[in-house]
């Protein structure tokens, strides 16, 4: 596809590039996964059209924002090169749109490679009200306010029309693995077996770190129940170095109590919790300057505790002792490396409060939580669940 504009019969055709749309795409990408406000205009359009019960009418947004972002000419309404500023939508949708999100893991809501030849927009030239009759509720309310917002979207262009789409990918990006959490059947492992299993499990798909962050953050609910926050994920506004944080309200009477065994504890706001541990979790090599750079951000941020979790296999050796030491004479930070998956589990259990056959049942589900709350990949939990009952049944007939 070639961004450019050819006239023809009075109608100005039009067409989107393949390789700047890919561009614009990562652009926007970046911008949704940072720490930058993106519009709530945007934000609140993308939500509403992806609570609606018309899957097709997410990617179809999606497909207009990026065209509007790719070429500031072309008609957001249109879906073939028939009407005025037409371009071929489903060109976009099939060629760009559809492929980088199956690459991101980001969910459209639909399935398909083609989601636009789905009706009512299939072999359609353009988005009007017409294509589905008043009689057919909530279906034709939705279309309309769909075309509210690809009216809204015709008038984008620019860096307005990269923060649409970059709102439009964090609402997908946030909202599209949360609709369910898989229940696992509490299993009878040993520890060994299911430290060994959450480590293969991290490794053998890694999602962009994601599952390192999730192992992490399960870890830590073992130990501080109702007190782990992943801020980084779920309040990007939130300046906490790390991934994961141990927070507790700022002015607690006592201990905060919380079942693992029941759902986690429902976040204060921020400005009522205090960061007393934060930790980052890496599945890449690193080096001691890294470490020692997190510890610098810690101490700027006045937190006392740090867990740095570097689980590359590859891993070199990091003189965790020396680091630790470093830590506390520069930074005055107590820091604990770990860079060993299995002794972060084993660790965990050790300090847990609850009872060793109490912790072995509950960290699986831990997990599948977690693994949800970083957006890791649609098939995460039940390839979890998948090894789990392979080890499961292999414990059995030994």
């Amino acid at each position: 596809m070639r961004n450019n504009m050819a006239q023809g019969g009075g109608k100005k055709v039009l067409s989107v590039h393949a390789g700047q749309a890919q561009e614009r795409f990562l652009e926007a990408l970046a911008l949704a996964q940072g720490d930058e406000e993106l519009p709530g205009e945007w934000i609140t359009r993308t939500r509403k059209v992806g609570q609606g019960s018309s899957a097709t009418n997410t990617p179809l947004l999606g497909t207009a924002l990026l065209a509007k972002a790719t070429n500031k000419d072309v008609n957001a309404l249109a879906l073939q090169t028939k009407v005025h500023r037409g371009y071929s939508a489903r060109g976009v949708a099939k060629n760009v749109l559809v492929p980088m999100c199956v690459e991101h893991e980001i969910d459209l809501r639909t399935t398909g490679a083609e989601p636009l030849n789905n009706q009512p927009f299939f072999a359609k030239p353009q988005v009007i009200k017409e294509l589905i009759p008043e009689s057919k509720q909530p279906a034709r309310a939705e279309l309309e306010y769909l075309i509210d917002c690809l009216e809204a979207a015709d008038y984008l262009e620019g860096e307005s029309a990269v923060l649409a789409l970059a709102a439009f990918l964090r609402v997908r990006i946030e909202d599209g693995n949360k609709a369910t959490v898989l229940e696992l059947e509490a299993g009878a492992l040993t520890l060994p077996v299911l430290s060994a299993l959450a480590r293969d499990f991290i490794n053998v798909n890694r999602e962009g770190g994601r599952r390192g962050q999730a192992l992490v953050a399960a870890c830590l609910d073992l130990v501080h129940p109702g007190m782990v926050y992943a801020d980084a994920i779920n309040d990007p506004s939130r300046k906490v170095p790390g991934d994961v944080a141990i927070e507790v309200p700022s002015e607690a009477d006592g201990p905060v109590q919380e079942s693992v065994l029941t759902e986690l504890a429902k976040p204060l706001s921020a400005a009522d919790r205090t960061v007393v541990l934060s930790a980052e979790a890496k599945q890449k090599a690193v080096t001691q300057s890294e470490i020692l750079q997190f510890v610098e951000r810690l101490a700027a941020a006045g937190i006392g505790k740090g867990l740095y979790v570097a689980v590359d296999p590859s891993q070199a050796d990091l003189g965790a002792d020396k680091l630790a030491q470093k830590a506390q004479e520069r930074n005055g930070v107590l820091l604990e490396v770990v860079t060993d998956p299995e002794r972060l589990l084993t660790n965990a259990v050790q300090w847990s409060a609850l009872p060793l056959d109490q912790c072995l049942k509950s960290f699986p589900q831990l997990l599948v939580q977690r693994l949800r709350d970083f957006h890791c990949g649609k098939d995460s939990q039940q390839e979890w669940a998948d090894m789990l009952a392979a080890a499961t049944a292999g414990h059995d007939a030994t």
